[in-house]
């Protein structure tokens, strides 16, 4: 009756599922001549920045695609025809067509503690190299249980669920000949494959061409309070002076 007097009802407000952080992959493919940063393709994958009110749409940093960190480039010249690499870029994207990821998945690297339970004790960097889905053994009853799930159900007769125990790689990085801490190279560990949950890491990294930290990754760690534990403070560099260090008078 409303439309019939020309009168416009107010639309339900877009309640969009995504937050920042949230690891998302493209699922649809959208091509703007007039935007590039309303352009993306099916496989590219990121992390979501920014997410308006009100909006259909999230704002979403792409690392790369096909699997591959940081595998993006700029044209700068056709004749001859020189590319530079980028690290990654921005879009505009519709949460329509985005899928968000788990938080860890298989072939990827974090940040887990040596002591578990403990994150005083320490972190290593890890490779997630399989997956098993097992029993809560920290029920609300405190059980000890760490058998394999038999049914299907989310939550079992005595009240454990289900969660992925994944099977981690140890890495290590390379020594000082490599350069400072920072762009050194990482490498398997001679340590055995442990067993971590997905509540002992600390935090996600992505590391380009499976060798070094990308620097937002970098940029996460020092924010968190790891990079120590990882060996990427150079402790033998001198701190630098003041800045008015040198217009101090020596005293009488």
């Amino acid at each position: 009756r409303l439309q019939a007097l020309g009168v416009r009802s107010h639309m339900a407000p877009v309640i969009s599922s995504f937050k920042p952080g949230d690891r998302v992959e493209v699922t649809v493919h959208r091509h703007n001549p007039a935007c590039h940063e309303e352009s993306y393709k099916e496989g590219e994958h990121g992390v979501v920045m920014e997410v308006p009110e009100r909006s259909s749409t999230v704002q979403v940093r792409l690392d790369g695609h096909n699997g591959q960190q940081g595998n993006y480039y700029r044209v700068e010249t056709i004749k001859p025809l020189i590319k530079l690499p980028v690290r990654h870029r921005f879009v505009t994207a519709s949460i329509l067509h985005l899928k968000k990821l788990p938080e860890l998945m298989m072939g990827d690297y974090a940040i887990w503690q040596e002591d578990i339970g403990n994150p005083a004790g320490g972190h290593f960097l890890g490779k997630i190299i399989g997956c098993q889905q097992v029993d809560d053994d920290e029920g609300p009853g405190g059980e000890r249980k760490m058998s394999v799930r038999r049914s299907f159900t989310a939550v079992d007769a005595a009240g454990l669920k289900q969660i992925d125990v994944f099977e981690v790689q140890p890495m290590v990085m390379a020594g000082p000949e490599y350069g400072p801490p920072q762009q050194r190279p990482w490498a398997k560990a001679p340590r055995k494959v442990c067993r971590r949950k997905e509540r002992n890491s600390a935090c996600r990294v992505d590391l380009e061409q499976g060798l070094y930290l990308r620097d937002v990754s970098l940029k996460a760690l020092f924010d968190l309070g790891l990079a120590a534990d990882l060996g990427l403070v150079d402790h033998k560099r001198k701190a630098l002076p003041p800045p008015d260090a040198t217009l101090a008078l020596p005293s009488p």
